[in-house]
């Protein structure tokens, strides 16, 4: 895509333009160019008895897709510190080059859009894959689990957020270790900064 690489330089090297302008930018540059962007990638669970279900949350500027992680994806899974979508963490970073970018990895797919629509479609329940359109939350809430908190030597740190989205028909609530997402106000920044929701901190 090299117009859309040179549209995303563009975007990176202006710098009459805060952090904030350049994601409403990128936002623009997507939609324009007919591709849904990965803005947001969170790695959390959710608890069950007996046993605990991982999953991979995928923020686009439409929706939250969440799906459930197979073996394979739990054992190779790295963490995404704080999520951050390849494009704009590109458009974001000094250090990261565009060669640097997974390409698939920055966008949905059209193939992945009627997957997620089907899901949607018959999704009751926490499904293999669910999809949430943010005109249908009423409301974020995203906190420190603070009894995760450990103090040792080098001082204390929280293990554990926690992710609450209130649908109009259901509720899902996510723990999201730190080591994998970044610590809580990396995580919250990219949060409000990002969604086109509101997100509280309880």
């Amino acid at each position: 895509m090299p117009e859309l690489e040179i549209n995303l330089r563009k975007i990176k090297s202006d710098s009459r333009m805060s952090d904030s302008q350049k994601i409403k930018k990128f936002y623009d540059l997507m939609l324009a160019q007919n591709i849904e962007p990965v803005v947001l990638r969170l790695s959390g669970y959710i608890k069950t008895k007996p046993m605990k279900i991982d999953y991979l949350l995928t923020f686009t500027p439409t929706r939250i897709i969440m799906v459930k992680k197979n073996k394979l994806r739990k054992l190779t899974d790295p963490g995404f510190v704080a999520g951050i979508g390849p494009y704009l963490y590109y458009i974001l970073s000094e250090k990261l080059e565009y060669s640097d970018i997974k390409i698939k990895d920055s966008f949905i797919s059209r193939e992945q859009n009627s997957a997620a629509a089907a899901a949607e479609a018959e999704a009751t329940s926490m499904s293999n894959e669910v999809s949430i359109k943010y005109q249908d939350i009423k409301k974020m809430v995203f906190y420190s689990d603070t009894k995760t908190l450990v103090a040792n030597m080098l001082g204390s740190a929280i293990n554990e957020n926690v992710l609450v989205i209130y649908t109009i028909k259901e509720k899902y609530e996510f723990i999201l270790p730190t080591r994998k997402n970044g610590p809580y106000d990396k995580t919250f920044y990219w949060l409000k900064t990002c969604l086109p929701v509101k997100i509280s901190d309880k």
